[in-house]
């Protein structure tokens, strides 16, 4: 009877567990009813919000491998479902979402800024733009009419939510592109019925990247903009068609003039109490060029600025008059421009100076060092604080100009790589005025020097550069083939890439002809200018400061549900990849520590908590924590516990904890704060007491890979010879 009560029980839980057994199949289709393939049969798909069709098969237990089917089409690759539904995929592409290793920061985040979820780059998003197809065709042949736009209902798509924008507007974006076959585009008015925007956004760039065969490069450079803790925007990939036509694979930016961008990014997405003023600087010679120089209080150069703050209409309701804009506040500013050098009090100098050291190293061929030109200049009106704002990163590492000789250019000579026209010269008031002072022409120096220690690193890069290449190859490629839009009468310009030109550029460390690789091209530069600096390139760059990154669309539509499940389901990155699913924390081995107290190493450029060092005799650490002697670095800020500071003199005898660790720490896949110490780790483990990894590795990340995997020289998991060859690390895998 107990036997019969028990199978009995058995049974009664093995049905119950079958009943509640089931699998949500969701994936993105622009035309046509899919169909998903589940142990060699078909199931027809339902819309359930267009585009994203699904269906839910009972009696399935996850993980169960699955592939789609669409028309005559059907995907030659097996995805697999390990939960109780998949996210949105894309038909017949393998990749959903992807975790991509971080860049370490050199340079804190502003603490003004205030991320949009827009911005997670760790899928391909689709945008569906529906209209009036003659009025798209009107809009393709006339891509220079100013200010045309025309009306169209947007839907954007991710792995996680469909969001419909019913009277946006869409307009041709660019300039110099204009005659390219493939065009950019701006999307405004994204406003739900509601009133909700796109993450923050009522407006989004989407750049064509045509010159580009990697897609990757002003991406690339914005993700260092960012490492570098320079105002600036994201960059996010997704894939555009209009009216079901496929356009191409674009790169979503800001528009960095508008309030969005602007309050998101100095004033934690808070509206700000009074108006701003941003100007546009173009480069039309022999008309004008954005040179920032002062011509006086009048002069037609002052034409290539153009106003575009927040004040749209006059006190009459006419448009604002751009010319008397610039009138009566930029030239004010370029007027007092000899006074920036010394005076900081109205001109953010430090970011400016990161700006210059990005386009150093990254060659940016069509920004304003070598062409003054595709800028802004925002001014806080509450604060009376001027902010530059580079933009557009297409002409990057190694596109456009003489790679050749522009890798070992010199920060004195770099501006003499400008080759164009009589009316270009090599004048950057600017630039010039902020160099004489000696402070600020070691600061840039030094800015230079963290940018090589941590982000502009083929270490860190690189990897970053292949995830990334993984991601969109199969977008790119699609790309490549489609039929372009721009219609307009005369000569466009058409560029043929192939499978080749996107792995040559995405892979190649070796090739030094024109274009060069990404990669190629942040080793050469790195090398050169770390030997300039008479400093190295580290093996192993610093996080110190942790890594930046986006802010990741994890939610789901409902976001109240879902901030009520990330009370109980932390998601975090994972050291130093982004892991946007589970935490993963191993429980052993735990650390026995010991903490002694060593004093600090002098400096004579780097100071502070965030680096271990204090200044040397006589010197101030300022508030950057760099070691100077002016009041710069001596009056407001200054770190009395790391140098010198008026009124407050101490001789260098900080000292700092010094962990001596037998087992390594808890391990946690969240990326380190900055903390207020640098601790010195001494570590005595051996491979067999590490936890094991599939993707991160090394005694950095403190993990040997799992077995049969190589862990490479750059600290990552795997089985090719890029791992198992020259420089794996035996210690922490198989190798060859």
């Amino acid at each position: 009877m107990k036997c019969y009560r028990f199978l009995s029980a058995i049974l009664i839980a093995a049905n119950a567990f079958l009943a509640q057994s089931k699998v949500t199949f969701k994936v993105v289709a622009v035309d046509g009813t899919p169909s998903v393939v589940v142990n060699n049969k078909k199931y027809v798909m339902k819309v359930e919000e267009y585009p994203v069709y699904s269906v839910t098969l009972n009696s399935i237990n996850a993980p169960v491998k699955y592939h789609y089917v669409l028309g005559k089409e059907e995907e030659k690759f097996t995805r697999t479902a390990n939960s109780e539904s998949t996210l949105n995929d894309f038909f017949n592409r393998k990749i959903t979402v992807k975790k991509h290793p971080l860049l370490p920061k050199a340079f804190e985040t502003s603490s003004t800024l205030k991320q949009s979820k827009l911005f997670d780059d760790t899928h391909v998003s689709t945008i569906l733009i529906e209209g009036n197809q003659s009025e798209f065709n009107s809009l393709h042949a006339n891509p220079k009419k100013d200010d045309y736009k025309i009306n169209a209902k947007v839907i954007y798509v991710s792995p996680y939510n469909v969001k419909i924008f019913k009277t946006a507007k869409i307009a041709i974006s660019g300039q110099s592109t204009l005659n390219n076959s493939k065009l950019s585009y701006k999307l405004s008015d994204l406003k739900t019925e509601d009133d909700s925007e796109l993450y923050g956004r009522s407006t989004i760039k989407l750049r064509a990247e045509y010159i580009d065969p990697t897609f990757m490069r002003e991406k690339i450079y914005i993700d260092m903009l960012n490492a570098l803790g320079v105002p600036s925007t994201q960059g996010k990939f997704t894939r555009v068609f209009i009216n079901k036509k496929p356009i191409g694979l674009f790169l979503i930016n800001d528009d960095l003039n508008h309030k969005d961008f602007l309050k998101d990014t100095f004033n934690n997405g808070k509206k700000f109490a009074k108006s701003n003023s941003i100007f546009k600087a173009d480069f039309y010679p022999p008309y004008g060029v954005g040179d920032l120089k002062y011509y006086g209080a009048s002069s037609s150069k002052y034409d290539i600025y153009e106003y575009k703050g927040d004040e749209k209409k006059d006190a009459n309701g006419k448009k604002i008059d751009s010319e008397k804009k610039v009138k009566e506040i930029l030239i004010p500013f370029l007027k007092n421009i000899e006074k920036y050098a010394y005076i900081k009090q109205h001109f953010d100098v430090q970011n400016f100076l990161k700006a210059l050291a990005m386009e150093f190293m990254g060659y940016a061929t069509d920004n304003y060092w070598l062409k003054p030109g595709n800028y802004y200049i925002f001014k806080n009106t509450a604060t009376d604080y001027w902010t530059f704002l580079d933009s557009d990163f297409d002409q990057t590492f190694g596109i456009g100009g003489e790679p050749s000789k522009a890798y070992s250019s010199t920060l004195d000579n770099y501006i003499k790589l400008n080759d164009e026209d009589e009316f270009t010269t090599t004048s950057r008031p600017l630039v010039d005025i902020i160099r004489k002072n000696d402070n600020n022409n070691e600061n840039l120096k030094n800015i230079l020097k963290k940018m090589i220690q941590t982000f502009f690193n083929i270490n860190v890069a690189g990897p970053r550069i292949d995830s990334l290449a993984e991601m969109i190859k199969e977008d790119a490629l699609w790309d490549y083939g489609l039929a372009r839009m721009n219609k307009m009468s005369g000569k466009i310009k058409t560029h043929k890439y192939t499978s080749s030109d996107f792995t040559l550029q995405t892979t190649n460390t070796s090739k030094s002809t024109y274009p060069y690789p990404i990669k190629k091209w942040i080793i050469d530069r790195s090398k050169n200018v770390a030997s300039q600096l008479k400093i190295s390139v580290p093996s192993s760059p610093s996080t110190s400061l942790g890594y930046f990154e986006p802010n990741y669309e994890t939610v789901k539509s409902n976001e109240d549900k879902a901030k009520d499940k990330s009370k109980a389901t932390t998601t975090t990155p994972k050291k130093p990849v982004v892991t946007t699913t589970t935490t993963t924390i191993p429980k052993k081995p735990v650390a026995t520590t010991t903490t002694t107290k060593k004093p600090l190493p002098t400096s004579q450029d780097q100071c502070g908590p965030s680096v271990g060092m204090v200044c040397a005799p006589g010197l101030c650490c300022s508030k950057y924590g760099w070691c100077g002697s002016t009041d710069d670095y001596c009056g407001t800020g200054c770190q009395s516990e790391f140098g010198d500071c008026k009124g407050a003199i101490k001789k260098p005898t900080t000292t700092i904890p010094v962990k001596k660790t037998t087992t390594p720490a808890k391990k946690t896949t969240t990326p380190a704060k900055k903390t207020t110490t640098t601790k010195k780790v001494t570590k005595t483990t051996t491979k067999k007491s590490l936890p094991t990894s599939k993707e991160k590795c090394g005694a950095s990340a403190g993990f040997v890979c799992a077995t049969g995997l190589c862990c490479s020289k750059y600290g990552y998991c795997g089985t090719s010879s890029a791992y198992c060859g020259s420089g794996c690390q035996k210690g922490y895998g198989k190798c060859n």
